[in-house]
């Protein structure tokens, strides 16, 4: 979130970050957080504290696509970046 222009200015806005949580756990969970309080600092503290594993500290890279399958034409891409 740090690195570009876009991220900076999205966290300067007071977004929380998602981590590796996929979008619908996202929405799903920020609905709850909202269900909860209407306390911004606590709904932000709600979203960052894991609740049943919905980010995961050690998942690789390409996690994500894993999980969704695997992208043939990433791996392939990525694996030119990994000699």
């Amino acid at each position: 979130m740090f690195v570009y222009d876009t991220g900076r200015d999205m966290m300067a806005k007071s977004v929380i970050p998602g981590e590796n949580m996929l979008p619908e756990t996202t929405y799903i969970k920020l609905g709850w957080g909202l269900e909860q309080t209407d306390d911004p600092e606590e709904v932000r503290r709600l979203m960052l504290t894991p609740i049943n594993s919905e980010t995961n500290l050690k998942e690789p890279y390409n996690g994500y696509l894993v999980y969704q399958g695997g992208a043939p034409e990433v791996e392939n891409f990525n694996r030119q970046f990994r000699k």
